[in-house]
């Protein structure tokens, strides 16, 4: 079942080359080859001057290409160095950030901690004997207080003095 082909191949020496073996749709191993068959090597083709002269000039990069890819790199580049240093800005914001939470925070507990300890420390009783007694204030009279309708809910804010009406 094994064919060996020769054919004639168009070129301009008009030479015979050997072609093709087949033997079935498999794959023949090694051992199963002819002694004669493993020792043959086939001829190789030459290659004209001109063929090899375009294979030479396609496997070359043109000036223009070179310059494109050198130009796409820098600006990849570029890209990569700016995204860096962007993220390299938002670490050191957020670690600025966190540190004035923390500071934040601490100052706030500190400053509760002060308010309870005013706080602890005023006695309510000895601060009302002392506007009484020592500075010489009274309690105000149904007369001097002074009573407002607001139609929203919100608060006022006193621009000038309230005007006497009697």
């Amino acid at each position: 079942m094994a064919r060996r082909s020769n054919r004639r191949v168009d070129s301009r020496a008009d030479r015979y080359v050997r072609d093709t073996y087949e033997d079935g749709s498999a794959v023949r191993r090694l051992s199963d080859l002819p002694l004669e068959e493993e020792s043959v090597e086939l001829p190789k083709r030459k290659v004209s001057k001109r063929t090899s002269r375009n294979r030479k000039r396609a496997m070359q990069m043109s000036r223009g290409y070179v310059l494109f890819l050198t130009a796409i790199c820098t600006v990849m580049v570029a890209l990569c160095v700016n995204f860096l240093q962007l993220k390299a800005q938002m670490t050191t914001q957020n670690e600025t950030v966190m540190s004035l939470e923390s500071k934040l925070s601490k100052l706030k507990a500190d400053n509760d901690a002060y308010y309870n300890t005013v706080m602890a420390s005023v006695n309510m009783d000895k601060v009302k004997e002392a506007a009484l007694n020592r500075l010489g204030l009274q309690y105000a009279d149904e007369s001097q207080v002074r009573y407002y309708n607001i139609d929203q809910e919100g608060y006022v804010r006193q621009y000038s003095d309230v005007p006497d009406t009697k």
